[in-house]
């Protein structure tokens, strides 16, 4: 499926590559979560905070 995203230039949404990361943990496929989640995971997330919009950094989710 990300192979045709790709082709078609299309990056998928953060929810598709959490789901997609959790069902190859589940299999015990670590070095493909690991993968997944460098190549489409996103880098940033924005917050509210103190009525600003904020930009953090996001670490890597272990599960």
């Amino acid at each position: 499926v990300f192979a045709d995203m790709e082709e078609l230039g299309v990056k998928p949404d953060q929810d598709t590559v959490r789901r997609i990361a959790r069902a190859f943990h589940k299999l015990g496929q670590e070095d493909k979560r690991k993968q997944v989640i460098q190549r489409y995971g996103l880098k940033w997330k924005y917050i509210h905070f103190n009525g600003e919009r904020v930009r953090i950094k996001i670490a890597e989710e272990d599960g």
